[in-house]
């Protein structure tokens, strides 16, 4: 439901008279730009859109909001059974209908209402006129909305308890609203662990899987904790996760927790998120502003986002139920301009330092296998990049499953081979990793579509081929012994599959080597360039591939 009154920020900081804000209020409203640049006043104005009546707001003198006023709105302020008085004439049919369709401007201090002008209306209003339509704006204007903000300085933490249910715009009150849910008889705890978690779930997955959440009471500080539990992981605390997570929690308490504890319907929400992107990988940042849309369309309420993210402008771009608006210095002054074509997605590209030469917004694609491929090749630029170049600023990962190469041997057609490799052309800096599949020295490698990946390969592209049988042979010794806590292993073979390696060792029974996403994740956080010094051949694989960076990022 798109909500038809504008507000306009004019003359205030960094805004100029031509200023910036809305015309209409779609369920996703987006705003982005750099740092300072002036959305958090946009979102103030916003809070003073929403706020109770007669409460007063510094940014107040400089919005103004506008409405068309349809007749059933004017009427009962202009009767058409009187005339004279303080306006000449009728009432109703030589005044009150005039101003049937037309834009009002007006601004509100508190209690008061001041129309500042009509457009389209080019006679001067008379005082009579003036009073009315200030009374018709005070009625029509719906004031049932709340506004409810969740600030980008947030977080997640232990709290003891409280009777009183108060969710502060920095996180503060959340712990002890999900414990009370969680704990309290008369109140209901599917809210808490079926539907958030299933949200949860829906936003993470395949990252992670959450299977329950739960709380725990600390006696020695007398507070309580949110636990979450993940296969293979047990219950871990949120004290212990990353901010990333946090935020997606808040954000589902807000949403789905916090109308029910206030009584109110979803729908008469107004939602305030600054920066949700903040510590979230890409593909996160994806499944979450989609979920967003999703609730914001199915519930009828609204939302509005603050953002750097990329991603979000690729996903709301277009979008009917959305619409982004693009802050920038421009001559001197702050502006805002709706991003309804291609040129100005563009421009906002630019302005936020985004490569126009990357499709998902980071300056090169690294062609992964799997996930867990991810993790390693993240650790392993980490460690010979020095921790100058992120995932999703830097560069950003595609998987290809396998799929590209799963039917390349030497009875290929070439026309397939051709098909296979056009994909990795998508984007001129390119980095290609894949296993080289080898069960001994002699093996064969993939020879003729590394060749052809070579062939399109450059100083700004890359065909990486493992040495080894695949990434996991690159597992040092110190990572397998921290992981199982067990000594004296000795290091995995070159071409071992490592599941064998892990039968040989007693550290597991399993047929198959499962969970390797998780299991990535552990093996990685003992890396370094010591332990990794067991195959030389990784070394000289990551400088190049660090040149490659240095160079997309250059």
């Amino acid at each position: 439901m798109t909500i038809h009154t504008s507000f306009w920020v004019r003359d205030y900081r960094g805004f100029k008279q031509d200023g910036a804000g809305f015309l209409v209020i779609k369920p996703v409203n987006v705003i982005v730009g750099k740092n300072n640049i002036g959305k958090s006043s946009l979102i103030a104005a916003v809070d003073h859109m929403f706020r109770e009546r007669g409460v007063e707001n510094e940014i107040g003198k400089n919005v103004e909001f506008g409405e068309i006023l349809t007749e059933a709105e004017l009427q009962p302020h202009f009767s058409s059974n009187t005339a004279g008085g303080d306006l000449p004439n009728n009432h109703w049919r030589g005044h009150g209908q005039n101003f049937i369709g037309k834009r009002v401007i007006w601004r509100e201090s508190g209690r008061n209402v001041e129309v500042l002008r009509i457009d389209g209306y080019e006679a001067s209003l008379l005082s009579g006129e003036n009073s009315r339509i200030s009374r018709a704006v005070a009625t029509s204007k719906n004031r049932s909305f709340r506004h409810v903000q969740l600030d980008a300085d947030r977080d997640l933490v232990k709290e003891q308890y409280a009777r009183e249910f108060t969710l502060k715009s920095n996180g503060e009150g959340a712990t002890n609203i999900i414990q009370s849910y969680i704990n309290s008889s008369n109140l209901d705890r599917d809210l808490i662990q079926v539907r958030l978690l299933t949200a949860l779930n829906v936003i993470f997955t395949p990252d992670a899987v959450f299977s329950e959440i739960v709380v725990q009471h600390h006696s020695d500080s007398n507070t309580w904790e949110i636990y979450l539990g993940e296969e293979g992981k047990g219950l871990v605390p949120l004290s212990a996760s990353g901010s990333g997570l946090k935020t997606v929690i808040l954000t589902l308490v807000n949403l789905l927790v916090r109308p029910d504890f206030e009584k109110k319907d979803i729908a008469s929400y107004i939602f305030s998120f600054e920066e949700l992107e903040n510590n979230l990988h890409p593909s996160l940042q994806r499944n979450l502003f989609s979920f967003l849309l999703d609730y914001a369309q199915s519930k009828n309420c609204h939302i509005f986002l603050t953002t750097h993210s990329q991603v979000a402008i690729d996903l709301f771009h277009g979008e009917n139920d959305a619409q982004i608006l693009h802050v920038k210095k421009q001559n001197g002054e702050v502006l805002g301009l709706i991003l309804d074509d291609l040129n100005r997605g563009y421009s906002v590209l630019d302005d936020l330092g985004a490569k126009a030469s990357d499709i998902l917004q980071a300056n090169g694609i690294i062609w992964v296998e799997g996930p867990s491929d991810r993790i390693y090749l993240n650790k392993f630029i980490e460690l010979w990049g020095d921790g100058a170049y992120r995932e999703g600023h830097h560069y950003q990962f595609i998987y290809y499953g396998g799929s590209v190469l799963a039917h390349i041997d030497a009875s290929t057609p070439e026309a397939d081979l051709q098909e296979a490799v056009s994909a990795v052309k998508i984007n001129r800096n390119f980095i290609f990793a894949c296993d080289s599949d080898r069960s001994n020295k002699n093996g064969k490698l993939k020879n003729r579509v590394t060749e052809l990946l070579s062939n399109v390969a450059s100083d700004r592209g890359y065909v990486w081929v493992t040495r080894c049988r695949e990434i996991e042979n690159y597992i040092p010794k110190e990572s397998f012994e921290a992981v199982y806590e067990k000594s004296g292993l000795p290091e995995i073979g070159e071409y071992e599959y490592v599941q064998d390696y892990l039968k040989n060792n007693n550290l597991s029974r399993a047929a198959e080597f499962t969970d390797k996403h998780h299991k990535a994740v552990k093996f990685s956080e003992t890396f370094s360039k010591e332990n990794l010094s067991f195959r030389p051949e990784l070394s000289m694989e990551m400088t190049a591939i660090i040149n490659r960076l240095m160079i997309w990022n250059s």
